[in-house]
């Protein structure tokens, strides 16, 4: 539904967002492509692709060092909570399978009280779904770590904070970590704007506790807000830099007439 299933016409997507093209200039040009994390929009790929490809493209001189990435995503079905893991040998892209790193899952498992291995929420949610090809593409040697937060809660965002400053710290060298977010959701579309745009000011504050204030109050309504400020609340990212901003927010209007918009950040 959001992206296509054939390897061709996926790698023909990449070259259309210029992605193939970016990865040889940086190659070539030694340009700093050394983001620690990244956030990534959930769209359809005609709609937010090419903004993916540019947050991915901007850690593109770590990939022989990148052999782990977490991959943190909201679920839109307001049913379901917790913070779930997943028991899959592996996620399937067309482009081949990447394997999910069950000793990693394990340990943030062991190091919270909300995490929980369990694949049934993963089985029909498309916010990490969207991005796997994006990194089997650029990095085809890393292992993931899926993890998917339901309704978003006070005591999500500071377990899953805690749980990846005690498990992922030591390894950060060899880890990216990919948020997967979109800015804002509303019927309204100046009041869409407004959210994207205060959005886009707090990711680039990276203060967990602002941007959880605003998330919980209702003058934010991004799909995947509560994520981000688990990530701040990790200490993770303090000692870095927002170096990549989109410069034009990119809008769909999605189910219920909704207009959704998009960007993309690259920490480094």
């Amino acid at each position: 539904m959001f992206y296509p299933e054939d390897r061709g016409e996926i790698l023909e997507c990449f070259r259309s967002y210029s992605l193939i093209e970016r990865e040889t200039d940086t190659l070539e040009k030694n340009l700093p492509a050394l983001a620690q994390a990244i956030i990534a929009p959930h769209g359809a790929w005609s709609y937010s692709g090419a903004l993916a490809a540019e947050a991915f493209s901007s850690a593109m001189d770590r990939r022989g060092k990148i052999r782990k990435i977490v991959l943190l995503g909201p679920i839109h079905d307001k049913r379901e909570n917790g913070l779930f893991l997943s028991n899959s040998h592996s996620f399937f892209t067309p482009l081949g399978n990447i394997l999910v790193n069950h000793e990693v899952s394990e340990e943030l498992k062991f190091n919270s009280k909300y995490f929980e291995i369990n694949d049934i929420p993963h089985l029909t949610e498309h916010s990490i779904e969207i991005l796997l090809p994006f990194i089997k593409y650029c990095f085809p040697d890393a292992s993931i770590i899926p993890i998917l937060m339901g309704q978003p809660k006070t005591q999500y965002i500071y377990d899953l904070g805690q749980a990846l400053k005690k498990v992922i710290a030591p390894i950060l060298d060899e880890t990216l970590i990919v948020v997967s977010c979109n800015l804002s959701c509303d019927p309204n579309p100046v009041i869409a704007l407004h959210s994207a745009e205060e959005c886009i000011r707090l990711f680039s504050k990276k203060n967990a506790q602002e941007l959880s204030a605003a998330f919980f109050n209702g003058s934010l309504n991004s799909c995947g807000g509560a994520l981000v400020a688990g990530l701040f609340e990790s200490g993770l990212l303090d000692k870095t830099r927002v170096c990549s901003v989109a410069k034009n927010l990119s809008s769909a209007v999605g189910t219920e007439n909704n207009t959704v918009y998009y960007s993309r950040f690259s920490y480094i």
